[in-house]
Order: C-alpha cells, then sequence, then structure tokens
C-alpha cells in the first residue's frame, strides 16, 4: 500500500506543478530568449560620462513623447510612460562598463506585456544616439 502511494504521488506530483505558472516560468514564456532580449535592449556607448549618458536617455525618451516619472542618477535608473494606442512604458538603466564604456539596457511593457518586439528599442537608441550626438557637439 505504501509503495503503491509513493508511486501515485510521485506521478502526480509533475502533473499538479504544470497547473501553475509561476514567475520564472512566464518569463522563460516570453517570445524572445532572454540572450535575444538581452541583445534587442542593451547597448554600450563608448564614453566614461555616465552622467551625459543619463542626461541623454531623459532627453531620448522626452523626445519620444515619453513623461519621466522617475528619474535617479545615482542610481541611473529611469522609469517613463506614453500613452497613446496603448500604455507603454520604459524602464532604463545606465551604468559603467569596461574601460571608457557606459551600458545602457532597457525593458518596456506594452499594455501590462514585455515588450519583445525590436523596433521600439532601435527607436529608443537611435533617439539615445542623437541625443549623445546633439550634446557632444554642443548642440541644442
Amino acid at each position: 500500500m505504501r509503495y503503491t502511494a509513493t508511486i501515485w504521488i510521485t506521478a502526480a506530483l509533475p502533473l499538479l506543478g504544470g497547473c501553475q505558472m509561476d514567475s520564472r516560468q512566464q518569463v522563460l514564456a516570453t517570445t524572445n530568449t532572454q540572450v535575444a532580449q538581452r541583445a534587442i535592449s542593451t547597448r554600450v556607448f563608448d564614453t566614461g560620462d555616465r552622467a551625459k549618458v543619463f542626461q541623454g536617455v531623459l532627453a531620448a525618451l522626452q523626445d519620444l513623447g515619453f513623461v519621466v516619472d522617475r528619474a535617479d542618477p545615482v542610481l541611473g535608473t529611469v522609469s517613463a510612460t506614453r500613452f497613446g494606442a496603448g500604455l507603454v512604458r520604459f524602464t532604463v538603466s545606465v551604468r559603467p562598463g569596461e574601460g571608457a564604456r557606459t551600458i545602457v539596457r532597457a525593458s518596456g511593457q506594452l499594455n501590462q506585456s514585455e515588450l519583445s518586439d525590436p523596433a521600439p528599442f532601435q527607436r529608443f537608441y537611435e533617439a539615445l544616439s542623437q541625443s549623445l550626438f546633439l550634446q557632444a557637439n554642443q548642440i541644442d
């Protein structure tokens, strides 16, 4: 009897676990793999001036029609929201890289779903590159 119960429990546990999706499974169930998503959402800039890159992030988000909700230059994080066809939230982190480099990583949500389409990230990084160019050449 004890042997039969052990077999039944062992067989039932995987079935019971499949009924519930935890946050780790939700992350793994995204449309892009984590590596692909990181490639889409991360850029490295050849400057060690994190403050200028941070200011560039703020300007790029505002140029794209976002309202900056929170900006913390010490931590290097920015949260912004844009209203339109849907609610878009962007969170950007700016951190030092190796040598004279700065790493920028963005994540986004469209109506509570992870933003995995590369186009919004490309637009953001194009706007950021333009902002940094304008800063470097002191063009207002």
